[in-house]
């Protein structure tokens, strides 16, 4: 009796291991059995069949390892057990598909089942790591719409793929839990910034790099690096301390945002981050980092009343998941770079902007070997005297015309050689032709011109340095300095007024002339007239239209006799048409520039209209 009693344990558990997953559920064997034997009833009327699919399990799978994605799908069993009834058949019908069949159901049974397991769901998101996501589909055997189990089966699968169809692919997990298990789990603590807690670089680039393998090509990723617009300034006024809480709460929130998968601080206030924008158009991902940068810099300034904390970023949309991250990063950052001011604070990458960015780095890389050999060419423009129309000067100027044949005008390279400091060894190299020039016009007892050269607004801050630079060339080749005039810009003058004042007072003792290049273009005009320091004013090109307006006549006519009282020279350059000579004759003006005269040309061309 015993040992029939054991035989019969015996094989209840080896019939229980047989039917039952490893999840603890029915397997697929015992949902077929159960569907088979309900089929064999007199009536399947009024089953209902549920089936359920894991949503992107693969990609948890691949990003996180089958480890993580069978502990998913045990978490997906305990929310089924806690939404079901004890009457309720549970099965795993294979991989992540699961199917939960009723007896005795009527539609509002199994829409209150999807509510409760809905509502189990929303409640394991807020703490799991990963957040489960699942179609799902249902069909009833009723007398209108009458079904066998296996066409009930089919019915459910049908209307579950119709239900995955309506789940945007890029929401297999909400964005910030892909940084969120990271750091739990697969970051240490020396791959974190220490103040931030953002990723480190390396960390960051594999990280990106795993996203990039299992988002597909319907996913719109980018990678968008922002600074804050002066943070120094912060600092300086709040102090350091409050700056690094601020860098901290930047990156808290910035990672609490839906669309940011991780990010990295790369030094000081610039942050980079991998952003999410699946289903949205660039135009609306833009609008949406603005929006975010805004809000943030609107709680600083709460806090910090006064601070003006504006967020400048970079945005680059990655179009070839294959290309590098930290390719993916320079051109973001190139970007973020160009977002120069706090009215342009947001700049999407272009392949524009990156032949701008290219230019930009070789010229600032090729200058000195260029200057070595001679690349940048000496050019003078004429000046014409009012009075007898003879030429009475010109105005150097520098083209460069590169090796490789590229032709490149002032406007292109000198604001770039301004940025790098590199305008101070070009201004030299142009002076230095300029003095040799008029030195061998002189030795050769060749009629020689005043010549006219500017002055980079760089030159005021180093002012020491550079009369002693001018002096050495010089002594290398003396000519009377009454025939070198030095032009100033009106708005390098306004901008460092006093060091300006000292700068043109170390001129005049040295005997040089001082011209105010560019009148007129700036805002403050006629607070740089007095006191008068320069011996030339030089109207901008601006005021020679070739069909000005009455006013506009009277304007230039009256500024003209304005500094004309003041006892210096005026030139006007930009002059293009006989009405603009005439013009400038009936007001006064004593010297011309323009192409209605002569265009630049080499300065050795210059002999010829000499000599």
């Amino acid at each position: 009796m015993a040992a029939a009693f054991l035989k019969e344990s015996m094989d209840h558990a080896q019939k229980r291991n047989a039917y039952t997953d490893i999840t603890g559920i029915m397997n697929k064997h015992a949902c077929v059995e159960q569907m088979n034997s309900l089929d064999c009833r007199e009536s399947t009327l009024d089953i209902g069949l549920a089936m359920f699919d894991l949503n992107n399990l693969k990609k948890v799978n691949d990003f996180y390892g089958h480890e993580e994605g069978d502990r998913l799908i045990q978490e997906f069993v305990v929310l089924l057990r806690q939404a079901a009834e004890k009457k309720y058949f549970l099965g795993r019908f294979g991989g992540d598909e699961f199917i939960v069949i009723i007896q005795s159901c009527e539609e509002k049974d199994m829409l209150k089942f999807f509510e409760r397991l809905s509502r189990e769901t929303e409640k394991n998101n807020k703490t799991s790591m990963i957040r489960i996501s699942y179609a799902c589909g249902y069909a009833i055997s009723t007398r209108e719409h009458y079904y066998l189990m296996d066409e009930l089966l089919k019915e459910a699968d049908k209307r579950m793929y119709e239900n995955k169809k309506m789940i945007k692919s890029g929401e297999f997990m909400e964005t910030k839990q892909i940084s969120k298990i990271l750091d739990a789990n697969r970051v240490n603590a020396a791959e974190k910034n220490d103040l931030t807690g953002t990723f480190g670089h390396d960390t960051f680039v594999s990280t990106v790099e795993k996203v990039l393998q299992i988002y597909n090509g319907n996913s719109h990723l980018a990678i968008v690096c922002s600074d804050v617009h002066n943070f120094r300034y912060f600092n300086d006024l709040y102090g350091h301390k409050e700056g690094d809480n601020i860098l901290r709460q930047f990156a808290i929130e910035l990672n609490r945002q839906p669309f940011c998968l991780c990010s990295y601080r790369l030094y000081s206030d610039n942050f980079a981050f991998l952003a999410d924008f699946s289903q949205l158009s660039e135009e609306e991902a833009v609008k949406l980092i603005r929006s975010w940068n805004m809000r943030f810099s609107s709680m600083v300034d709460n806090t910090y009343r006064g601070s003006r904390f504006i967020i400048k970023s970079g945005i680059y949309f990655i179009s070839d998941l294959h290309e590098s991250v930290e390719s993916m990063l320079n051109n973001a950052d190139c970007a973020r770079k160009n977002s120069k001011s706090a009215f342009n604070n947001m700049v999407v990458y272009s392949e524009e902007l990156n032949q701008e960015m290219k230019l930009h780095s070789d010229i600032v890389n090729s200058f000195q070997r260029a200057l070595e050999n001679q690349e940048f060419q000496i050019y003078v423009q004429p000046k014409i005297s009012c009075c007898n129309k003879q030429i009475c000067g010109a105005e150097a100027l520098v083209r460069w015309q590169r090796r490789d044949g590229l032709f490149l005008s002032p406007d292109t390279f000198v604001p770039i050689l301004e940025q790098s400091g590199d305008v101070i060894g070009m201004d030299f190299y142009v002076y230095e032709k300029v003095f040799e020039y008029l030195y061998n016009r002189q030795l050769n007892k060749k009629a020689v011109l005043p010549i006219s050269i500017n002055v980079s607004r760089v030159h005021l801050l180093m002012q020491e340095n550079f009369i002693e630079r001018v002096n050495r060339i010089h002594a290398r080749y003396p000519i009377p300095t009454s025939l070198v005039t030095f032009e100033l810009t009106e708005s390098a003058y306004i901008k460092e007024i006093y060091s300006a004042e000292r700068f043109i007072d170390r001129l005049h003792a040295q005997g040089y002339r001082v011209s105010m290049d560019d009148f007129g273009s700036g805002y403050s005009s006629l607070k740089a007239l007095y006191p008068m320091k320069f011996d030339e004013v030089k109207f901008d090109r601006a005021f020679m239209k070739k069909d000005p307006e009455e006013e506009e006549e009277n304007l230039l006519v009256g500024l003209i006799k304005l500094v004309k009282g003041l006892h210096t020279t005026i030139v006007c350059e930009g002059v293009e048409t006989v009405e603009n000579v005439d013009l400038l004759e009936a007001s006064g003006c004593d010297v011309f520039q323009g192409f209605y005269y002569y265009r630049p040309l080499p300065l050795e061309s210059l002999n010829t209209l000499v000599d």
